[in-house]
């Protein structure tokens, strides 16, 4: 018996943790919710490298669930996938939103919506960075 109570209550604790929602810090971060899939970036060193699936011949899909994981696909196969959380960042002339996927390939990117349906991500440290804008699917 001891050991039926133990069990539930560890289902009941881990029910808990594992259906915690994301928390949204603004009505706009609330947008992220739901598929997105890749149209292009444009960066590299001149700032002016242009990328498309028909130029690398592959297709990349985001999607965020308001329970705060994420999946990341390359052409609709699962490539990575973990839990996110967006911030809200405030700088002396402006505040804006970061997002960070925490997976194997964990990223912070700022986050920008252009629409409702359109989004912008660029990559908070990099190197060679590409702004990635992804639509609605």
């Amino acid at each position: 018996m001891r050991r039926q109570h133990a069990f539930l209550v560890i289902c009941f604790i881990y029910s808990l943790v594992s259906c915690k929602d994301v928390v949204l810090p603004t009505p706009e971060s609330e947008n992220i919710i739901g598929e997105w899939e890749w149209v292009e970036s444009v960066g590299g060193l001149s700032g002016l490298d242009r990328r498309t699936p028909e130029s690398v011949r592959e297709t990349y899909q985001l999607i965020f669930r308001d329970n705060g994981k994420y999946r990341y696909c390359i052409d609709n196969e699962k490539s990575d996938k973990g839990t996110y959380s967006i911030e809200e960042k405030v700088d002396s002339s402006s505040s804006y939103l970061e997002v960070s996927l925490h997976g194997d390939k964990s990223s912070t990117s700022i986050l920008s919506f252009q629409t409702n349906d359109s989004m912008s991500l660029f990559p908070v440290s990099c190197t060679v960075c590409y702004n990635s804008v992804y639509v609605r699917k």
